[in-house]
């Protein structure tokens, strides 16, 4: 037995790599999708690509830990800041910080991020609307792969 296998009984050696089949993109809105690669709900961190169809956005949302994230494809801004990222910028979210991604130009947009606590989307006026963490978003994933009749990988340790 491996020293992975006993420091995480129950983890898949398997599940040490993962191809781009291996995992679906989950609808999460209209041309809106993520694809989990990796939960830690224990920690509460979690790691996924987001992409946003053209002319999509994200609703105005605030996390509660710091967002790290590496633009893959397309270009988008926060409306609430005056720059932009496009593939290949990487960029640091703080704790507290309240914005809204827009997709700019034709392409859909595709960014890898790594998401520390929750992520709380507002309304408005600034009120709490819903909130997501790492054990609601492996729910999402668990609920699309039930409905589609596919296998889940094991993406939690």
């Amino acid at each position: 037995m491996s020293q992975l296998s006993q420091a995480l009984p129950g983890f898949d050696l398997a599940d040490l790599h993962l191809a781009e089949e291996d995992i679906p993109w989950v609808p999460n809105g209209q041309g809106l999708s993520f694809k989990p690669l990796h939960f830690s709900p224990g920690a509460g961190w979690w790691v996924n690509l987001i992409r946003v169809e053209r002319g999509g956005h994200i609703s105005r949302h605030r996390h509660l830990a710091p967002v790290q994230g590496y633009v893959l494809q397309g270009a988008w801004r926060y409306l609430e800041h005056d720059w932009t990222a496009q593939a290949g910028s990487y960029v640091w979210e703080p704790a507290g910080d309240v914005h809204t991604l827009e997709v700019l130009g034709d392409e859909t947009m595709i960014t890898l991020f790594t998401v520390h606590g929750a992520i709380q989307y507002l309304d408005d006026q600034g009120n709490l609307v819903q909130q997501d963490d790492a054990r609601s978003r492996a729910a999402l994933y668990m609920e699309h792969c039930r409905r589609e009749g596919i296998q889940p990988r094991a993406l939690v340790a």
